[in-house]
């Protein structure tokens, strides 16, 4: 089993495009259109709390990824306000690994629910929850749902924290916290 494929079947996905990408807002008051009329909307894109910049390390890591097959000692996630992701692992010998794609959430449960489409480097799709407290503490645990060969199943609100399962998986394994940055 690839990193990749493992690294979405249980655990965290997450966060957006192009890191590389200008973010900076534009001016586009001077754009017309051909009724001559100023342009000056922008769409603000997603306005939720998972928006941002967020870190695990150290005892905020699952178990899943502290432990001996991943070894990780870091997981960078960005998620964007245009839904889409991209994170950075680093595990213990200094090897990075990239993940990015798209995202759609659901606020209306509690926890949320969340739905990722990695697209690199292979892609997967993954279902899961978040929550984030009044301290920007992230929550979150996700669970790789197609393909998904080994019969992994992913939390959901009604399940909660902690309830991901499958061969190999204790409760609580799969439960990642991340700090905003």
């Amino acid at each position: 089993m690839t990193r990749s494929f493992t690294l979405l079947l249980l655990a965290l996905g997450a966060c957006t495009g192009d890191p590389y990408k200008d973010d900076s807002p534009t001016d586009d008051s001077a754009v017309t259109d051909d009724t001559n009329t100023t342009d000056d909307s922008e769409d603000p894109g997603l306005d939720s709390t998972l928006v941002g910049a967020w870190l695990s390390e150290g005892e905020n890591l699952s178990p899943l990824f502290a432990g001996r097959f991943f070894k990780y000692v870091s997981v960078n996630a960005d998620f964007k306000a245009d839904s889409t992701y991209a994170v950075q692992a680093v595990d213990e010998a200094g090897a990075t690994y990239d993940f990015t794609g798209t995202f759609t959430i659901d606020e209306t449960t509690d926890p949320a629910s969340i739905v990722l489409e990695q697209a690199t480097p292979t892609v997967v799709t993954a279902e899961g929850i978040y929550d984030v407290d009044d301290a920007d503490i992230l929550t979150y645990e996700v669970v790789q749902t197609t393909p998904n060969p080994n019969g992994f199943v992913a939390p959901t609100p009604e399940t909660g924290f902690g309830s991901s399962s499958g061969p190999g998986l204790n409760p609580g394994d799969n439960v990642q916290k991340y700090v905003r940055q």
